[in-house]
């Protein structure tokens, strides 16, 4: 058994789950309730790690910001009555878990996403049973990229920096790693709204499982 001397971070959307999917389905909804032609992923996908108002800015252009507030209630109505229904995992993500757990090298998620969405989700795919580790805004004064949930995570872990890493697919995940002070791992999937091969990251990653051969 390996000794416990560093972690794997994640950070979720884009990352470990594509809750991009299950955003694009809901702004065609709202697209169709406004009586307006359907949008492509491509659309929403870039904005999908930034939060419903920007992903709503930029799938309905034209909308004041009063229109924007009332499409974000019930984008965000409609995403919790049926998040935990609609979870789309990468392929890959739950193989490479179980090699974590399999080389007993502990693993967590940090993210920007709320509790109240994050929880329901992490816990109907079991990953609560299987990390202590789970960080949302909620459970830190700062957010990414600040370094503060990367540091906790690993003092929760009880292992060192120097080894541990922090997998994103975002460059300020990039930036969180660095800052503090782990290895940065930059996903080619995901919600990047940049080139993740001019992020500077210690190790690029075109699939979860690619992760395997760095550690």
């Amino acid at each position: 058994m390996q000794e416990k001397n560093r972690a794997i971070l994640f950070d979720l959307d884009g990352t470990l789950i594509n809750s991009g999917v299950t955003f694009h389905k809901i702004v065609n909804e709202l697209k169709s309730a406004c009586g307006e032609k359907e949008i492509s992923f491509e659309v929403v996908r870039e904005f999908s790690s930034r939060g419903a108002s920007l992903i709503l800015k930029n799938s309905f252009p034209d909308r004041s910001e009063e229109e924007i507030y009332e499409l974000k209630e019930k984008f965000l109505n409609r995403y919790e009555s049926i998040l935990t229904n609609e979870i789309v995992v990468y392929e890959g993500v739950e193989e490479l878990l179980k090699h974590l757990d399999k080389h007993d090298i502990p693993w967590g998620i940090i993210t920007n996403k709320s509790q109240n969405f994050t929880y329901p989700i992490v816990q109907k795919l079991g990953w609560d049973k299987k990390t202590d580790i789970i960080l949302c805004p909620e459970d830190l004064e700062k957010t990414k990229p600040d370094p503060e949930g990367v540091n906790k995570a690993i003092k929760m872990a009880g292992v060192e920096k120097r080894d541990s890493m922090y997998v994103g697919d975002h460059e300020r995940d990039i930036l969180t790693a660095k800052n503090a002070g782990v290895l940065s791992v930059a996903c080619t999937y995901g919600y990047y709204e940049s080139d993740p091969n001019k992020w500077s990251a210690d190790f690029i990653i075109d699939t979860p499982l690619g992760l395997k051969k760095f550690l």
